[in-house]
């Protein structure tokens, strides 16, 4: 008896027609939905994942907001699984990898704003809460070392100073600087912010680490906070940093 034929999958065709265009046209000729939806060939290979994509951009809102999600979040739509939430959620933590990687790659030393700056960014990409780092550097302004001092909620994070002088120490550093993000504000330090960097500055001088500056980063912007004492008499001045040790027992929030 001859063998039946099997029948072919229905979305067959449109699979293969997708990813004919994806190598044809990029990503980019491809809408919000079906950029989804090919993504989600990788998890689910043998199921429509158009009515997916589409509940995906229902439930967050747009695309962005999709990769942005963890992995919690979009279990909670319906027809995604462990292996897809996943697949999302890894996206951008590849992509941030990827950028420190390259960073990494072309060193330069870090004597300017814009060069601070530069290199810190790939540290807060798709970061939800405050993170403070502090940039270990040599004499060169050569970076040493990132050290991660603390992570903390949405609006505000704790430095801890004496982790930090410590971790200071241990790399070998003779100057550094403070890198944090404000994920949903704007690169404008708080008197909070201003508080935090002279009790940093004043940890570190004692152990003859000098803090050159303090970098925040938003999303849409970021700014050294030693240029803006600079050019503002109602901020505290750059040399006003390390005059002060830390308190006993301090941790400020900034």
């Amino acid at each position: 008896m001859a063998q039946e034929k099997k029948e072919k999958p229905i979305h067959a065709d449109h699979r293969s027609r997708m990813q004919e265009r994806v190598r044809r046209e990029g990503l980019s000729s491809l809408a919000a939905h079906e950029v989804l939806e090919y993504l989600l060939y990788f998890s689910i290979p043998r199921k429509d994942t158009n009515a997916l994509a589409h509940r995906l951009l229902q439930h967050f809102g747009s695309f962005c907001n999709v990769l942005d999600a963890s992995e919690e979040e979009l279990l909670k739509v319906e027809g995604i699984g462990p292996a897809s939430a996943r697949l999302i959620s890894g996206i951008r933590q590849f992509d941030q990898y990827y950028l420190l990687q390259q960073r990494r790659g072309r060193p330069h030393p870090l004597n300017s704003e814009a060069a601070r700056i530069e290199y810190v960014r790939p540290l807060f990409y798709g970061e939800h809460n405050e993170i403070c780092y502090l940039i270990a550097m040599n004499d060169q302004y050569m970076p040493l070392r990132d050290i991660r001092v603390s992570e903390g909620v949405p609006n505000h994070v704790t430095i801890n100073t004496r982790k930090m002088a410590r971790e200071a120490v241990a790399s070998g550093c003779t100057c550094a600087f403070l890198a944090h993000n404000h994920p949903s504000g704007l690169a404008v330090p708080s008197s909070a912010d201003i508080y935090s960097t002279r009790l940093a500055a004043g940890a570190l001088q004692p152990l003859g680490i000098h803090l050159v500056d303090h970098i925040i980063v938003a999303p849409a912007d970021a700014a050294s906070m030693m240029k803006q004492f600079q050019a503002s008499p109602d901020l505290v001045p750059q040399a006003a940093l390390a005059s002060e040790p830390v308190p006993e027992a301090e941790e400020p929030e900034i």
